[in-house]
C-alpha cells in the first residue's frame, strides 16, 4: 500500500511539472522560428501492449526538386543561402535540390524524365504552367492541412482562382512592389521637390515637367517607366483578352484614358526618343546605369543593393489615377505550384507551408528579400531592419494598401499588354501612328493572332 501511495504521488507530480511546462513553451519566441509541418506536430505516440510510449517514427527522407520558371534564382548557391537551408532546418526529412533555367524549359525537363516537385512562376507566367498541364489541384491538400487561405492578401487568391476556373492551383508567396524610386541629385539639380506618398499623376506630371530639360548639353528625363507591366497591373483592371471566348478589347476608353496620361509625360522632351530608349531596358538604363532619368517606375521589379549603389535614391508611393483614385496597381504574385508529376505532393505542401508561413516571412522581411503578401502588419513593420540598403528610405512605399481588383487573367492578357506597349505606345510617341489608328490596328493584329492560335 505504501509504495502504491508513493506511486501515485510522483505521477501527480509528473504531470504538474508537465503542465507548468507546457504553460511556458506556449509563449510567443522572442525571435522568429521555423513553423513545424502540420502532419509532424499532429503525429501521435504509439503504445505497445505493456503500454509504454514508443517515439514517433522519423519521416522517410526525400528529395525534393524546384524549378522556378525566371532566373532569378540560377547564381551559384543563392537558392540554398536564401531558402533551401531554410527548408532543410525547419524539415529535416526534405532535401531540396534546385534547378537552374540553363537545365531547360518546364517541357524540356518533364520530356527528360526529370523530376519537379514544386515549381515557383509569376502570375505573368503562370499560364506557361496551366496550359501545358504541369499544375496540381491544390485543394485537396489545403483541406488535408487546414491551410487559411484568408491569410493572404484577398486578390491575390481571387487571381489564381480566376486563372485556374476557380480551382487553387498556385499559393501565393510574395508580391512584386510598384513604387517609385527617385534620384535625389537630379531632384537637387534642379531644384524641384522630391516626390511624395500621396501624389496624383497630374502631380507627378507636373514634377516630371519640370526635370525634362538639357543641362550642360546633356538630356534629363522627369519619368522612365515600363508601360508593359504597367497595363499588365492597370488601375482600372481592364479586361483586355475575354477569357470566356477570348475576345479582345484594349480600343476603348478606359485604354486610351490610361494611355493618354502616360504618353504626355514623353510628349516634351527635346531629344527625340527612339525604339531601344523606349523598351523596358532601355527605360531601366535611363535610371539606374546613365542616372539620367530622375523618376523611374518599373512597376514589378525589385532593385538590389548593387544596382542601386551609385544612385542617391528614395521611394514614394505609386500615383494615383484621378479615375479610380482608391486603387493602387493590381498585384502581382509569385505563386508556388505543386507539380503533377510529383510523387510527393504531401512533402511538397510541407514546403509551401514553412516558406508562407509567418515566422519565414518575418526573417526575410527582416533582411529585405521579399514584399510578403501575409496579412500581416508584423511582417510589415520589419521589414528592411537588417537590410543597409533601406537605412533611412521610405520602404513603406513597397506595400500596396489597396490593389485594384484583378484584371479578368486570361492566357493572353500578358500579349495584350506587350501590344499596347510596343505597338501602341512606343509608336505614338515616336510618331509614327495616331493613338486611335494605333490601337484599331493592334486589337485586329493581336484578334487575328489568338484566333490562329485557337483554330
Amino acid at each position: 500500500m505504501f509504495r502504491s501511495r508513493i506511486l501515485v504521488l510522483l505521477v501527480l507530480a509528473m504531470l504538474l511539472m508537465a503542465g507548468c511546462s507546457g504553460q511556458e513553451e506556449s509563449e510567443p519566441p522572442s525571435e522568429p522560428v521555423p513553423t513545424q509541418p502540420v502532419e509532424e506536430a499532429k503525429a501521435p505516440a504509439d503504445e505497445d501492449e505493456s503500454g509504454a510510449v514508443e517515439e514517433a517514427q522519423p519521416k522517410e527522407p526525400v528529395e525534393l526538386f524546384i524549378y522556378n520558371t525566371s532566373a532569378d534564382w540560377d547564381a551559384e548557391g543563392y537558392f540554398m543561402e536564401e531558402y533551401g537551408q531554410h527548408i532543410q532546418t525547419a524539415l529535416p526529412h526534405i532535401t531540396p535540390v534546385y534547378l537552374p533555367t540553363t537545365a531547360g524549359s518546364l517541357r524540356t525537363l518533364a520530356a527528360a524524365n526529370q523530376q519537379i516537385d514544386l515549381i515557383m512562376s509569376s502570375v505573368g507566367r503562370a499560364f506557361t504552367i496551366l496550359d501545358s498541364g504541369y499544375q496540381m489541384d491544390l485543394t485537396p491538400y489545403i483541406q488535408k492541412h487546414d491551410f487559411d487561405l484568408a491569410r493572404f492578401e484577398p486578390s491575390s487568391i481571387k487571381m489564381m482562382e480566376q486563372m485556374g476556373d476557380g480551382k487553387i492551383f498556385g499559393i501565393p508567396f510574395w508580391n512584386m512592389p510598384a513604387p517609385i524610386y527617385y534620384n535625389k541629385d537630379i531632384f537637387d539639380l534642379f531644384g524641384v521637390d522630391y516626390p511624395t506618398d500621396d501624389m496624383t499623376w497630374d502631380e507627378l506630371y507636373e514634377r516630371a515637367q519640370r526635370l525634362n530639360r538639357i543641362e550642360n548639353g546633356q538630356q534629363y528625363y522627369g519619368l522612365a517607366m515600363s508601360v508593359n507591366h504597367y497595363f499588365l497591373r492597370n488601375q482600372l483592371s481592364v479586361n483586355m483578352v475575354d477569357p470566356a471566348n477570348f475576345i479582345v478589347s484594349i480600343n476603348n476608353d478606359p485604354v486610351k484614358t490610361m494611355l493618354n496620361n502616360l504618353i504626355r509625360f514623353y510628349e516634351n522632351v527635346d531629344t527625340p526618343f527612339t525604339s531601344s530608349l523606349l523598351s523596358v531596358g532601355g527605360q531601366r538604363d535611363l535610371f539606374i546605369r546613365d542616372r539620367l532619368a530622375a523618376m523611374w517606375l518599373p512597376v514589378s521589379t525589385f532593385h538590389t543593393e548593387a544596382e542601386l549603389e551609385l544612385l542617391n535614391w528614395d521611394l514614394a508611393k505609386f500615383p494615383k489615377l484621378k479615375e479610380a483614385p482608391d486603387a493602387d496597381p493590381q498585384v502581382y504574385p509569385v505563386y508556388l505550384f505543386i507539380s503533377v508529376t510529383s510523387e510527393i505532393p504531401d512533402e511538397v505542401f510541407e514546403v509551401i507551408e514553412y516558406l508562407t508561413s509567418e515566422e519565414f516571412h518575418v526573417m526575410k522581411s527582416k533582411t529585405g528579400n521579399f514584399v510578403s503578401l501575409l496579412n500581416s502588419e508584423k511582417v510589415r513593420q520589419v521589414f528592411g531592419q537588417d537590410a543597409p540598403m533601406f537605412e533611412g528610405k521610405n520602404v513603406a512605399a513597397l506595400f500596396s494598401d489597396r490593389p485594384a481588383d484583378p484584371s479578368p487573367q486570361s492566357r493572353f492578357y500578358a500579349d495584350a499588354a506587350r501590344a499596347i506597349n510596343t505597338e501602341v505606345f512606343a509608336e505614338v510617341v515616336l510618331g509614327q501612328k495616331d493613338l486611335n489608328t494605333a490601337l484599331r490596328e493592334a486589337e485586329e493584329k493581336l484578334q487575328n493572332t489568338i484566333n490562329e492560335k485557337m483554330r
